[in-house]
């Protein structure tokens, strides 16, 4: 189920934006990542999941990274210095450590991914504006 959602991510160009539909489903990615201490994934999963935000993440921080300053807002600056700090510093020492780097790692995605996704949107008409 989740190799299937980040594929079509994945296959994108390298430095091309995501589509709607990819960014969805990398939404989506992210919603598992971030679930609940009650629900967290068994080892072999939680390793699956880091790699599928590992690849998205980097995907992401390069498009971002490529739109001028003027273009990006409020998030994008913080969430990229998430994200080089994320990927320095991996993801620690201790019993929940791999758990708390997934999270950490889906949460900067997700700032990315929202970021895109407002972009993206239709603005509504609004007449006289």
């Amino acid at each position: 189920m989740g190799t299937v959602t980040h594929q079509k991510a994945a296959d994108s160009a390298p430095n091309a934006v995501p589509s709607a539909s990819e960014l969805e489903l990398i939404a989506l990615d992210c919603d598992r990542a971030l679930v609940g201490f009650a629900y967290q994934p068994a080892p072999a999963e939680n390793a699956r999941q880091v790699a599928v935000m590992l690849d998205h993440g980097g995907q992401l921080a390069s498009s971002v990274s490529r739109l001028p300053e003027a273009e990006r807002d409020v998030r994008v600056p913080g969430a990229l210095q998430d994200w080089a700090e994320l990927l320095d510093r991996g993801p620690g020492d201790g019993p929940f450590a791999n758990w708390t780097y997934l999270r950490a790692l889906a949460r900067a995605v997700r700032s990315f991914t929202q970021f895109l996704q407002d972009r993206t949107r239709p603005r509504p008409f609004r007449p006289g504006r």
